[in-house]
């Protein structure tokens, strides 16, 4: 039997998390698709 994974996506909602967002974009690198909402932040 054959078996195929289905493409994962995630979304990211966040606000003033500068400091964090990159070892969170690393921690899901094996995600087909990376969509991030960012919530005015004002952190840089």
């Amino acid at each position: 039997m054959t078996r195929f994974a289905s493409p994962v996506s995630a979304l990211i909602i966040c606000v003033n998390e500068a400091d964090m967002i990159g070892p969170c974009l690393e921690s899901i690198d094996f995600c087909a698709e990376i969509i991030i909402v960012d919530s005015g932040s004002t952190d840089g």
